[in-house]
């Protein structure tokens, strides 16, 4: 499509000139929302030129689109709109528009009609044979469709129809000609839409951007870099998009203070604003799309108003007012794309370089850029429970000339942004300490508190750029008390870290949901703290399986214990089915001090937990139970953290006997991390490694235990231990070695990871294991040796007095590991991309998805490839056959019919298949009725010309076909004329004009006076006449038919057509005598 056009004219259906039709399309973003296109004619306000017109005074409106219009009180009158009969197209404008605003009982409801109607119609796919009268509806919508019209004229001209005061308002609007940051140009700008005056105020709409979208046009000029937080990298290739209608109620009498974000009067007082805006700040202002009010975002005194920004240091912040922030049926996305222009993207993965917060009352961004260049941040949003896809709610282009010094990404990018939003307060959270995304300490040491409504199960996690996770685990706990949640974070070393935290009902059961996220930032670097001892999944006090086995503590209700003396009893009441265990931790201990520091006793119903701590600090007890059945399956029910003031004198524990005869030996595959498709994955335990209990947990989820998860088994003297991994995620699994009292030691852990929606290639194995994922099984060697992550910190505090920042594995390993994750979320975002472009059904957006599948090996596991093939297949097949319908050419049909017969993927074709094959039918038809004419031998044709006096049916029928075929009734009056052109030769002979025939051209006032004709004479009279004559006879009334099939098909009333000759057959040249 065009973005310009000369001032070419034509006349108008009121016999003045209207310039040419223009289509333009607006500045694609992506596939995601819909842009509009504009068609304007560049004319001026015809009601203006008019000196009869008598307009009321143009004023702002005293009123909202709020205040005085509900869709749902004017619902009968958009259904009598949208079931207007289809005769009115083709009847006079008065009878359309008495029958639209019949039942309208005020001015908007009239209105209302008439706009529903107009965008009612897809004028794309318009389709006819003949063209209809002039001066009817019908008539001026060919006329857009053809971009010899527009929608703003049609509008003003059923205004006038139904006595509604209208201007045609032209100016300029923010379509496809618009480049964000650019100067204005009003000659490719140019456009048109309406004001209308209605309850007492002027309105303003534009019909044509509420009924037409462009989805996935793309300018060419950008490298798309990060789609959310997901890396791309691609470049975008100019697409001129796929056209759509699509319903847009927002521009039916928007405020003005709205439309005038993308719509620009060339006459200031259509603007209908008490301050105007100028040309310079309507082209300046930042890019605002309808789905920026649509979600209640606004502009406040921070909001960065212009749309080309400049980053100061590398970094650009953006915000915005939001009224309706807690409401988590709104979602917000964000595409950041990068300037081709600046030459080839640094290989850099722009994947965590935006800050994104929401709060009730704010919507901010923060972007950081690594390098200089010019980039394109494009925001989008939705309602979830309103729109059905994400549209852009506003653009801005930033001009980096000088990266941020240092810049690294985020630790994280979570989805639902950074801040306590609406899921936080869905799960009964409200922040008490930090209403914002960013935390910033000095010492490394952050509290941050939460009001909880009701009983959660809370998980937190901490990430950053720097750390392991599994290192990071230790450095933040969580508890729940009186009423409030809080988080206790220390940071090992200064930089930025991500806290995650996720909440759900504490009955709830499966994947517990992300509600908030925080951005911890320290730039003290002399921070260095010490991790907490390593407390289960991190929270202090009971968790859901404590309140599930009726496990209550008695003596200790709360997770935080402090003692002076290093010495405490624990008390815990049980069922009598219910038995418990205890592991006790320390960050720098070694494990023979820590087992002579618990014993477990049962005294009085009670399970006693006696504590003698050697030596001042922190430690961590955590409780776990078990079924008194033997089973070796442990859950932990509560942990708590105890803070030692006192040293004691380890050597009399030791005296005292509570020290085990052995202190169990680490599992030398101890910290391995296993992969398996299987619902089941066994490990082979060294020999020595028998007797052991285990805890399984799945990553931030809050599973119910199952019967013989994990089972123990001897295997002909191989012990080994079966996991069973149900759900798709990461499980921890944890093996004990325990006392006789219960008081275990941890000896090993493996991370497991569970795939199903993925299929995973087999990957190397460290020198230290070896692993099968086919079978999964694994086994181990006991001359593999693997250090105990507790020993592994303590190596590496020569400096900082903290835990390293990643446990001691080979080099290799590590970059295996790396370099598998980076594949692992690649393939996640390929696979993606394919299902979102097989839901959104689009041939283009499907190719490349298909393409980048292919050309980056993505393992295809479930058939996804196979089925979006299939269904490109299936659409291309179906476009085909749409354009073949259309030319209705015998050939290119049957091809078509053919393809889309083997692309019929899941039967979807089977109703565009059947009326193909009807039209087929029909086509075959015609082509054998030609056949006929053309077998007809000279001979034949020699005789029906030889008549001096033929009978009425010869003369009759041969003027029909003549009709048929172009000739004028006035020039078949006489036996001789027709005589002459049965008589031609060459280019003009009569078989000649039936093999070229296009029914197309036959008009339906000359197919329905031939018909006239016709109709005197049945088959029988005609052959009994001539045979010659009556294979003409069967051709043109085939032909008539098929006419009349491809009119009343395209939507036209044969009951309005009439013959083209008027008056009595009796005076009808070549009518049969009474």
């Amino acid at each position: 499509m065009g973005s310009g056009s000369s001032k070419r004219t034509h006349p108008s259906p009121d016999g003045g000139q209207e310039p040419a039709h223009v289509i333009v399309t607006t500045t694609p973003t992506t596939t995601i929302p819909a842009t509009r296109q504009n068609n304007n004619y560049g004319m001026r306000n015809r009601a203006q030129e008019d000196p009869d017109a008598s307009l009321p005074p143009v004023v702002p409106p005293s009123t909202t689109k709020d205040q005085v219009f509900n869709l749902f009180k004017y619902s009968s009158i958009d259904y009598q709109a949208l079931k207007a009969p289809k005769q009115l197209l083709l009847g006079s404008y008065q009878d359309l528009v008495d029958y639209l605003t019949e039942g309208a009982t005020d001015d908007i409801g009239k209105v209302r009609a008439l706009f529903r109607w107009v965008s009612s119609i897809d004028v794309t796919t318009l389709n006819m044979d003949s063209l209809p009268p002039p001066q009817v509806p019908l008539d001026y919508l060919l006329k857009i469709k053809w971009n010899m019209g527009n929608h703003a004229h049609l509008f003003y001209k059923l205004c006038r129809y139904a006595n509604l005061p209208c201007a045609i308002v032209s100016g300029i609007n923010k379509s496809a000609a618009y480049q964000i940051g650019q100067k204005i140009d009003p000659r490719r700008m140019a456009a048109q839409w309406n004001a209308v005056y209605c309850d007492g105020n002027w309105r303003l709409l534009d019909v044509f951007w509420s009924s037409t979208c462009v989805l996935g046009r793309k300018s060419g000029e950008w490298t798309l870099l990060d789609v959310d937080g997901n890396v791309v990298n691609q470049d975008e290739g100019a697409d001129e998009g796929i056209t759509q209608h699509r319903i847009n109620e927002f521009y039916f009498l928007p405020d003005p203070d709205k439309l005038i974000n993308t719509h620009l009067p060339t006459d200031p007082k259509w603007q209908l604003l008490e301050e105007p805006w100028s040309m310079e700040k309507f082209g300046q202002h930042v890019y605002i799309r309808e789905m920026f009010f649509h979600l209640g975002v606004s502009i406040t005194p921070k909001s960065q108003t212009n749309c080309l920004l400049k980053a100061n240091n590398g970094v650009v912040d953006i915000e915005f007012g939001l009224n309706n922030g807690n409401d988590s049926d709104i979602k917000f996305r964000y595409m950041l794309y990068m300037a081709k222009r600046e030459g080839k993207v640094p290989n850099i993965e722009f994947d965590r370089f935006v800050f994104y917060q929401r709060s009730s009352t704010c919507l901010s961004y923060n972007a950081r850029f690594p390098v200089a260049g010019t980039f394109k941040l494009d925001i989008f949003g939705q309602k979830s429970s309103k729109h059905d896809s994400l549209d852009l709610v506003c653009s801005y282009i930033i001009d980096c000339p000088q990266a941020k010094t240092n810049c690294e990404p985020l630790p994280d990018n979570p989805t639902i942004g950074w801040g306590p939003g609406a899921e936080t307060e869905t799960c009964g959270l409200q922040p008490l300490s930090h209403n914002g995304g960013l935390v910033e300490t000095q010492d490394g040491h952050v509290e941050i508190r939460f009001k909880s409504t009701r009983d959660i199960a809370f998980i937190q996690n901490m990430l950053s750029n720097r750390f392991d996770e599994t290192i990071l685990e230790n450095y933040t706990i969580s508890r729940q008390e009186d009423g409030e949640v809080i988080v206790n974070l220390r940071l090992p070393k200064h930089g930025e870290y991500a806290l995650k935290l996720f909440a759900d009902d504490l009955t709830a059961e499966g994947s517990v949901p992300n509600v908030c996220n925080y951005l911890v930032r320290c730039e003290n670097e002399d921070v260095h703290c010490e991790p907490y001892p390593k407390i289960k999944s991190g929270s202090i006090g009971g968790n859901h399986m404590c309140h599930k086995l009726n496990v209550v503590p008695i003596s200790h209700t709360s997770g935080l214990i402090e003692t002076e003396s290093g010495q405490c009893k624990i008390r815990f009441s049980v069922p009598k089915n219910v038995k418990l265990l205890s592991e006790i931790q320390h960050t720098t201990l070694e494990q023979s001090v820590l087992q002579a520091a618990v014993g477990q006793t049962c005294e009085n119903g009670e399970i006693v937990f006696d504590l003698d701590l050697p030596k001042a600090g922190e430690y961590s007890l955590n409780i776990f139970a078990c079924n008194d059945n033997g089973s070796s399956q442990v859950v932990n029910v509560f942990n708590y953290l105890i803070t030692s003031t006192q040293d004691r004198d380890s050597s009399k524990q030791l005296a005292a006997g509570n020290v085990p005869d052995t202190v169990p030996n680490m599992l030398p595959s101890a910290n391995s991390t296993l992969q398996t498709l299987n619902d089941q994955i066994d490990i082979s335990l060294p020999a020595g490694f028998s007797g052991l209990v285990a805890e399984l947990q799945r990553k931030n989820a809050n599973d119910a235990p199952i019967k013989d998860q994990v089972v123990f088994e001897d295997e002909n003297g191989e012990y080994v231990v079966s996991i069973k991994v149900p759900e798709e995620g990461e499980y921890h699994l944890t093996l004990y070695k325990k006392r006789a009292d219960g008081v275990m030691t941890n000896i090993g852990s493996y991370t497991i990871h569970k795939i199903i929606s993925e299929e995973t290639e087999r990957t190397s194995t460290a020198p230290t294991q070896s692993e099968s994922v086919g079978d999964s099984k694994v086994t181990f060697d006991m001359d593999d040796t693997v250090s105990d992550g507790t020993q592994e910190a303590k190596e590496d505090t020569h400096e900082d007095n903290v835990q390293p920042e990643v446990p001691e594995i080979d080099e290799e390993e590590l970059k295996r590991i790396a370099a598998k994750k980076a594949l692992d979320a690649k393939h996640k975002s390929i696979r993606a991309a394919l299902k979102r472009a097989v839901r959104s059904q689009d041939p283009y957006e499907l190719t490349q998805a298909i393409t980048e599948f292919e050309e980056n090996n993505v393992p295809d596991k479930n058939g996804n490839l196979v089925k979006a093939k299939k269904l490109l297949a299936m659409l291309q097949a179906k476009e085909g056959l749409v354009e073949a319908m259309a030319k209705r050419n015998l050939a290119s049909l049957e091809a078509a019919v053919e393809a889309a017969e083997a692309a019929n993927y899941n039967k979807k074709l089977n109703l565009e298949l059947a009326y193909a094959k009807r039209i087929l039918e029909q086509l075959r038809h015609m082509e054998h009725l030609r056949h006929q004419i053309m077998n007809l031998d000279q001979k034949t044709i020699a005789e029906i010309k030889s008549y001096g006096q033929p009978p009425p049916a010869v003369h009759q029928v041969m003027a029909a076909v003549l009709l048929v075929l172009g000739n004028n009734e006035s020039q078949l009056q006489e036996w001789k004329a027709v005589q002459v052109f049965i008589g031609k030769t060459g280019r003009e002979s009569l078989k000649r004009r039936v093999s070229t025939f296009n029914v197309d051209k036959l008009m339906m006032d000359v197919a329905a006076r031939s018909k006239e004709i016709l109709s005197e004479f049945d088959l029988d009279e005609v052959r009994d006449a001539s045979a010659g004559v009556a294979t003409f006879y069967v051709w043109a009334k085939g032909m008539i038919e098929e006419a009349e099939s491809r009119f009343t098909q395209a939507g036209g009333d044969l009951s309005a057509v009439r013959p083209r000759t008027s008056g009595s057959r009796a005076k009808s040249a070549v009518g049969k005598p009474k």
